[in-house]
């Protein structure tokens, strides 16, 4: 399982996200989904829980 932490690139509100994967979902600085505000969510750390 993996924690992923992402930052909106424009008002910089925080989301974390659990994803059950064997290798790493995503890469630092993917983009991962919009914001309400319109920004894009950028993942900024990855984080492997055993």
């Amino acid at each position: 399982m993996w924690i992923i932490t992402a930052k909106c690139d424009l008002c910089m509100a925080e989301r974390t996200l659990e994803v059950e994967s064997d290798v790493p979902p995503y890469s630092i600085g993917d983009q991962i989904e919009e914001c309400p505000c319109g920004g894009k969510y950028l993942v900024e750390e990855i984080t492997e829980i055993n």
